[in-house]
C-alpha cells in the first residue's frame, strides 16, 4: 500500500465542490493507495505524472515507487486540468 498526500490547492478545491462529486473525486483519490490496481494513464510529454478520469474531472498525480507515496498535484475540470500542470 502507497500514502496518499493532497497537495493544499487539491484540499481546497475538493472543499467548493458538491457533495456528490467530492465524494466520487475522494473515493478515486483513496483507491490510489494501490496506484496500478485502476485504470490510469500517464500523461504525454510528462513522464513522471499521471492521470484518472472521474467524469469531468481529472486527478492529476506523481507515484513515488521507492518510498511507496502518492502525491495528487492537481483536480479540477477537463478543459481546464492540462493548463495548470
Amino acid at each position: 500500500m502507497f500514502k496518499v498526500k493532497l497537495h493544499r490547492r487539491v484540499i481546497k478545491f475538493l472543499q467548493k465542490l458538491n457533495e456528490n462529486d467530492r465524494k466520487r473525486i475522494f473515493s478515486a483519490i483513496e483507491r490510489l493507495e494501490d496506484p496500478f490496481s485502476q485504470p490510469y494513464e500517464k500523461i504525454k510529454g510528462r513522464k513522471d505524472l499521471y492521470k484518472i478520469r472521474v467524469g469531468d474531472y481529472r486527478i492529476i498525480y506523481r507515484v513515488d515507487k521507492e518510498n511507496k507515496i502518492v502525491s495528487v498535484h492537481l483536480v479540477d475540470k477537463r478543459e481546464r486540468v492540462y493548463d495548470r500542470q
